[in-house]
């Protein structure tokens, strides 16, 4: 979603240029269920808009050979590493004849919006950082709206939702523990406590919802929370549907994850409060973000 948000600042910085997406890692990387943008926005109430670059002008850019199979991502991934071990040779030996690029990875973002547009560019990175998504928050409420098709149990709880204070809060475990073990912060019990106090001090009988990856965890470990709310029906494909209820509820608390930094982007209440934390990688302090109404912990 954050290269979402730079490809579309792309067009509107560069209206004469032809910008494209290269979307071809997802053939072979699908964690968290893989790229979901088009099922969850593409649709009449959505301004999404997105057009996929061709094989043939990212082998052009890139001087390398995409992964060209949805269906058998990871096996052509393996495929192509021979090619594109002869492709780099060449491509060095000859000095890069063909190619009209510059490879960019997360270059100030000073030097994003003054590029060279005579020549051909290929940007690499998560564009994460807010100064690229600070001021485009309305259109991306606009491009990023989810379907209407959410089904009873959701629709019955986005109704509380509308009636009551609502705070989401999520909570992020998973990987955390596992792949990524050490190398994001675990948000422990203080945090959460210092979030929710903060919302107490804003708010007159708040109604919690948490969500999380884990909610055997979530029911012990939440037991000092009174008027809470634990979701946890939307699994599998419909996993979406948690970023879909976090962004309509009031307020949020988020974790040390982009699923509820952009819960948080997405919500439309004014006034609306997020508290975030001030580190998101262990021993490593984030931004500070100039959003209204977001509030450091």
């Amino acid at each position: 979603m954050f290269q979402y948000n730079l490809y579309r600042r792309m067009q509107e910085t560069y209206p004469d240029t032809q910008v494209k997406a290269d979307l071809t890692w997802f053939y072979a990387n699908d964690d968290h269920h893989g790229y979901e943008l088009e099922k969850c926005f593409s649709h009449d109430l959505s301004a999404f808009s997105i057009e996929e670059a061709s094989y043939g002008e990212i082998l052009k850019l890139t001087g390398q050979l995409p992964n060209m199979s949805k269906k058998h991502g990871r096996a052509f991934e393996r495929f192509r590493r021979y090619p594109n071990r002869i492709l780099r040779i060449f491509t060095a030996e000859k000095r890069k004849p063909f190619i009209l690029n510059r490879m960019i990875q997360e270059i100030p973002y000073e030097e994003i919006m003054h590029l060279d547009t005579s020549k051909d560019w290929y940007l690499i990175g998560f564009w994460v950082e807010e100064c690229y998504y600070r001021d485009r928050t309305d259109k991306l409420q606009k491009e990023l709206v989810f379907d209407q098709n959410y089904g009873e149990k959701n629709a019955a709880l986005l109704q509380e939702m509308q009636e009551e204070t609502s705070v989401s809060i999520h909570v992020r475990r998973g990987d955390y523990l596992t792949a990524y073990a050490g190398q994001f912060r675990d948000l422990g019990e203080d945090y959460y406590k210092k979030a929710v106090g903060r919302i107490m001090e804003a708010c007159d009988s708040p109604r919690f919802y948490i969500f999380s990856d884990d909610s055997d965890f979530i029911r012990h470990a939440f037991n000092w929370l009174e008027n809470k709310v634990i979701v946890d029906h939307n699994t599998g494909s419909d996993s979406f549907r948690d970023l879909q209820l976090m962004s309509s509820c009031r307020h949020n608390i988020i974790a040390n994850s982009t699923f509820s930094a952009w819960a948080a982007i997405l919500n439309r209440h004014p006034d609306h409060l997020t508290i975030y934390p001030s580190a998101y990688l262990a021993g490593e302090d984030s931004e500070t973000k100039t959003l209204p109404g977001w509030i450091r912990i």
